[in-house]
């Protein structure tokens, strides 16, 4: 094929190319900023663990046990019963009777988690926060792998999350979703490497009380429905001094099981999408990436038709693919390496094949703020409360 076939020679064509050049520059950012750090906090100070529940009955007792064998002097466990409707609080309280650093407490205000972690982390007597969420699992020594990270300047660490562990067989859809989240992952870690990270999970979080505050917590974003953690992660970035780290510690490594079903991942990921208006105010870099993602999607997803029907030539198709499967790749084998997902490689193909569909549908969902989340409906991105 002769570098002369990719000349654009229509609008679309030059659009296309344009935007896989552009996802290229955003890969080459994401894949040199990965890089591994050592923690070198020798002090392990007082850690007060916040986990809030609803209607978790069925997997908290494991997530609980896993908090309650840390490798690690000084924690506490709160647990925020956020209004479950089944066993959730009878269960942490039977388990509280064996244990004196676990603690129970209940949010009045069922269905906002940001509401119950703000009345846990008030509670709480550590002046290191530490997140999970209660379907997670994590190892004994993850809190003695995420606090080593805490020196003096960083405020908030972002631990490593994944689907599932390594070697899990989970079938086509939970693949699916790990290796999306690992790729979700990487990038998280590449933009942490240069000091500018786009975002964060829940399930794996730890943070300094006076950086919180600083802030005034959750308070700014308590209408959101989403957002507890790459939210709280943005305002500290922008409003304070504080450094933010990404923790590559595979002893801080925590685990999530995929979602019960497909309809269940897309309300999920449309219910993050939904934060994409705040995005573009709170991080602009990062509001760019996800456009330039969700249009190079969208080109993706046409691009077969509209060449079938003359309007694009093969070889641009061909470029455009290749690009974009070739920068995903490589985000995808550096994630590997550092999680040991080797398994997940046989899936590569069938999430790269469905993965565009998948962003174009969840973009647009997540405007609107469309989703169910613990059966709750919810619209434009806000809490019930909080609808029109």
């Amino acid at each position: 094929m002769s570098w002369h076939a990719l000349v654009p020679q229509h609008p679309l064509e030059w659009f296309v190319l344009v935007a896989a050049a552009l996802y290229w520059v955003g890969i080459g950012w994401f894949v040199s900023g990965m890089r591994r750090l050592v923690g070198g906090q020798v002090e392990q100070p007082f850690v007060s663990v916040v986990v809030a529940a609803r209607d978790e009955a069925e997997r908290i007792g494991a997530c609980l046990q896993r908090l309650a064998t840390q490798e690690y002097p000084h924690y506490e466990i709160l647990v925020v019963d956020d209004g479950s409707r089944d066993g959730t609080p009878d269960l942490v309280e039977a388990l509280a009777k064996g244990d004196g650093r676990l603690r129970l407490l209940r949010s009045t205000e069922g269905g906002s988690k940001k509401a119950a972690l703000t009345l846990g982390i008030a509670a709480a007597k550590g002046d290191i926060i530490a997140t999970t969420d209660a379907d997670c699992l994590v190892g004994s020594g993850w809190l003695r792998g995420m606090v080593a990270q805490c020196e003096d300047d960083v405020g908030m660490v972002i631990g490593f999350s994944q689907i599932g562990a390594e070697g899990d067989r989970l079938g086509a859809r939970g693949s699916y979703e790990a290796l999306d989240f690992l790729n979700l992952m990487g990038c998280i870690w590449g933009s942490s490497g240069h000091g500018h990270p786009m975002a964060a999970s829940g399930q794996n979080l730890v943070f300094r009380r006076s950086a919180y505050d600083e802030v005034n917590g959750y308070q700014r974003v308590l209408h959101r429905a989403s957002g507890d953690d790459v939210l709280l992660m943005q305002m500290v970035r922008t409003k304070t001094r504080w450094k933010i780290v990404f923790c590559s510690e595979e002893i801080a490594f925590a685990q999530h099981p995929p979602a019960a079903s497909w309809r269940h991942l897309l309300s999920q990921r449309s219910r993050w999408a939904s934060n994409a208006p705040l995005m573009a105010r709170m991080d602009p870099l990062f509001f760019a990436y996800m456009a330039v993602t969700y249009s190079l999607s969208w080109c993706v997803v046409i691009a077969p038709l509209v060449t079938a029907l003359g309007g694009m030539r093969f070889p641009v198709l061909l470029a455009v693919i290749a690009s974009k499967w070739g920068g995903e790749w490589l985000v995808f084998r550096r994630a590997c390496r550092l999680s040991r997902r080797v398994e997940l490689t046989r899936y590569w193909i069938l999430w790269a094949l469905i993965q565009p569909l998948h962003v174009v549908v969840v973009g647009a969902l997540g405007v609107v703020g469309l989703f169910s989340w613990k059966g709750k409906r919810h619209r434009w991105g806000q809490a019930p409360s909080m609808e029109a």
